[in-house]
């Protein structure tokens, strides 16, 4: 596993990540609405979440329950077995791979950044990729589920790095480390998430 955060540009060439955008900002694909796209009802029950951020996704592969999407699993996998091999490493298995739309919200409903989140509870390697140019960064935050295992409405987190989406560009960190995406102003904000090992 790696410990630091590492963003790389242009990490597919540009007819693929002009493909990409294409495939997913259309209305071809299977999108299913979310209440809210970085966490699941229960733990918006649980933490007693108010500010909820709704938006689309579409799934390529899903550990559990079982899903696969073979077309944009083969579409996408280039993504992270790119990525992985930019920092001298092999992807050995995708556990997920989950795309997620954001549409921009009146500035009243909007807050700094969604909600904190990891994206699963077993050891992984997030591989964020951006589809398309827009605003609504990435906030990395300094813990991780290690040392706070349970996030709880009170627990203090400092932002160490924001990743602003840019068409192309990855940004690679341990899974266990909280994040957020943030909302954009201007226009969708589209990503393809990755949950892999190495």
């Amino acid at each position: 596993m790696i410990d630091d955060i590492i963003v790389i540009d242009n990490v597919i060439p540009t007819y693929k990540q002009n493909q990409i955008e294409d495939l997913f900002i259309s209305s071809r694909l299977p999108w299913m609405f979310f209440k809210d796209i970085a966490i699941s009802d229960s733990e918006i029950k649980r933490l007693g979440i108010t500010k909820l951020t709704p938006g689309i996704g579409c799934y390529v592969k899903q550990d559990n329950p079982k899903y696969v999407n073979e077309f944009l699993l083969k579409e996408t996998s280039i993504i992270p077995q790119s990525a992985c091999k930019k920092i001298d490493k092999e992807c050995t298995e995708i556990f997920n791979g989950r795309a997620f739309m954001h549409f921009p919200l009146a500035s009243e409903l909007r807050t700094e950044h969604d909600n904190i989140h990891v994206d699963v509870k077993y050891p992984h390697l997030v591989c964020l990729y951006y589809v398309n140019d827009s605003d609504g960064d990435t906030f990395i935050f300094d813990k991780t589920s290690k040392d706070t295992p349970l996030l709880l409405k009170t627990t203090k987190l400092e932002v160490i790095k924001k990743v602003t989406p840019k068409k192309g560009r990855v940004v690679l960190f341990n899974g266990n480390r909280y994040h957020s995406s943030s909302g954009p102003t201007k226009a969708v904000r589209c990503i393809i998430n990755f949950n892999i090992s190495i």
